[in-house]
């Protein structure tokens, strides 16, 4: 953390300075006052001072006499929550601990919440530590919260901690949107979708707004709005305020930089790719690592101890999930767990054989499991609670295996015609369905420490409709939206590019940046996948590879994530990354 950095240089010139001032007290109780020139006798009997730390005193004794100096340690602030108050939902929009901590023998801030670890950033001013929004409101519990605020002190000498109950009551509705959108700036009208809970009625700045089925809304506000004044109603008179600011410059969302490749299970277990992983990592080349935990087949590599995972035989064995988090933690690698959620044959197969259609996305009539390019039956229902509780699930362990961050994939319907599939107890749009699950997820993840991802299509920021992925209604719920911008997978023409599978630059630097402008002011970071496998004729060497993540880093995108379906990897496109 910088300011810890600089707190603690601040720290050990003020170390310095008290050092410098008690020398110059014992060398002047040493000498004596005597004109700087000590007589034979004055030397005979004088003896040498000694210094003591009594609690926040500095004691000075000189001779026989006692000189006493209070000098406060340590001292430390805490601000934006209050011993005994009361939180309600429409609070934690803007919901920050701030902490001021000074003196000479300051050391490390740390803050809990209800024992779960919150990290700390700089604050705007450059003056404090401020607590990162999102791991706070997840740490958050209905009733009692205790937060504790530990200012580490230096040796013995001070050292100071917090502790401060407040409540939380979440009745009433519940706004889900952006803190902030991006202003168009070209004279058009602002657009915003978001869900809401338990409202009967909504306003945006004083208008009436119509609820879709399943809270969802979504706003047209007149060019030059500077901000959104929402308030959400529930039949019992409970209100929620929350406010949207239309600007220029949201703020940049909070991810670490990152560089990392993705993994199959299978091939975790190969001898030979994981140690080109391995060093790659010792390298300094990649930072993270992505490690399947459900992959396209339907297969969770280890023995999970998920209950429907054994019961439909997907749990394998490729690798032991604990043990590849520490062997990759060993490294400074944060491992990051890929579930791939609703398209899962074998769950879809087990499920046909077994008469449970409402597992199933089944085809126009009801009838039958819908086919496509994936099987006669691939894929699950996002509107079955088995089906999204079996994700989750999965999820969950992975965290208390050691995953640092779950990363969502196919999260989406199938591809083609709605009116070609069905979904068995679905009452809201599919991309609805799809963010409620999302939500519902973040919602599990409360608690931990865990980051959360989504994987999207490319065409998500466009055209969300021809797959269920509303951008605007995930990117609250998440930590970070990885969109699948492979060149290979963009027509000719896209974004203005003429042919993208040979300029894979500029369709990635195009499409990144629109994702950019969706996600703008949600607390969502764009990290792109990107294309590390040949099309057709046009090989994806090091020239191509590199061109994808310079063009990513262009955008003020945090990093990206590197995709090979066989975990192989063009290793000299990726450079040792700063330290």
């Amino acid at each position: 953390m910088a300011i810890q950095g600089r707190a603690l240089r601040d720290t050990a010139r003020q170390r310095t300075d008290v050092t410098a001032g008690l020398s110059r007290l014992y060398d002047a109780g040493f000498h004596g006052s005597g004109g700087g020139r000590r007589s034979r006798g004055y030397s005979s009997r004088s003896r040498r001072p000694w210094i003591a730390v009594v609690g926040a005193a500095v004691v000075i004794a000189v001779g026989g006499a006692a000189l006493a100096t209070r000098v406060n340690w340590t001292t430390l602030d805490v601000k934006g929550i209050a011993d005994g108050q009361e939180v309600g939902r429409k609070d934690l929009a803007k919901l920050s601990v701030r902490i001021e901590s000074s003196g000479p023998a300051a050391g490390d801030v740390r803050v809990e919440l209800n024992g779960s670890s919150i990290p700390v950033v700089e604050s705007k001013d450059g003056e404090a530590l401020v607590t990162r929004r999102k791991p706070l409101v997840r740490a958050i519990k209905t009733g009692n919260n205790t937060l504790k605020v530990t200012l580490d002190g230096w040796a013995v000498l001070g050292g100071e901690q917090e502790e401060r109950t407040f409540s939380y009551n979440p009745a009433g509705p519940r706004l889900m949107v952006p803190a902030q959108v991006l202003d168009p700036a070209d004279g058009q009208p602002v657009s915003v979708r978001g869900l809401v809970d338990s409202a009967s009625s909504m306003t945006a700045n004083g208008q009436p707004v119509p609820l879709d089925p399943g809270g969802a809304f979504t706003l047209e506000v007149p060019a030059g709005t500077a901000e959104i004044a929402l308030e959400a109603t529930d039949a019992d008179g409970n209100t929620e305020l929350q406010s949207i600011s239309v600007t220029a410059a949201p703020e940049p969302a909070e991810y670490p930089e990152t560089a990392a490749l993705h993994v199959a299970a299978g091939d975790w277990a190969n001898p030979t790719i994981r140690q080109q992983v391995l060093d790659l990592a010792k390298a300094g080349r990649i930072n993270a690592v992505q490690l399947d935990i459900k992959d396209e087949g339907g297969e969770v590599g280890y023995r999970t101890n998920v209950s429907l995972a054994n019961k439909v035989g997907a749990a394998q064995d490729y690798y032991d999930p604990e043990e590849a988090v520490a062997e990759l933690h060993a490294l400074d690698v944060r491992v990051i767990g890929r579930v791939v959620c609703f398209l899962d044959p074998t769950l879809a197969s087990w499920a046909a054989e077994n008469e449970r259609p409402d597992l199933l996305v089944l085809d126009g009539s009801g009838s039958s499991p819908l086919a496509n390019d994936y099987g006669t039956a691939a894929f699950t229902n996002l509107a079955s609670a088995e089906v999204r509780d079996y994700q989750m699930d999965l999820a969950t362990e992975a965290v208390s295996f050691g995953f640092d961050e779950i990363l969502y994939d196919y999260v989406r319907r199938p591809e083609g015609d709605l009116t070609s599939m069905q979904f068995d107890g679905l009452k809201t749009a599919a991309d609805v369905a799809v963010a409620r699950f999302v939500a519902e997820s973040s919602d599990r993840l409360d608690g931990t420490e865990a980051l959360l991802g989504v994987s999207v299509f490319g065409i998500a920021s466009t055209r969300p409709e021809q797959i269920a992925q509303d951008i605007q209604l995930l990117a609250p719920h998440v930590d970070y939206v990885s969109p699948m911008v492979y060149p290979s997978h963009w027509g000719d023409g896209e974004f203005g590019v003429a042919d993208p599978v040979r300029q894979p630059g500029d369709i990635v630097r195009a499409s990144v940046e629109d994702f950019h402008r969706v996600v703008a002011g949600s607390g969502a970071a764009v990290v792109p996948w990107l294309q590390d496998f040949d099309s057709g004729d046009v090989v994806y060497d090091v020239q191509k590879v590199s061109a994808q993540i310079d063009a990513a880093r262009s955008t003020g995108s945090p990093g990206f994530l590197l995709w090979n379906p066989r975990s192989q990897y063009t290793v000299d496109a990726l450079k040792p990354l700063a330290d």
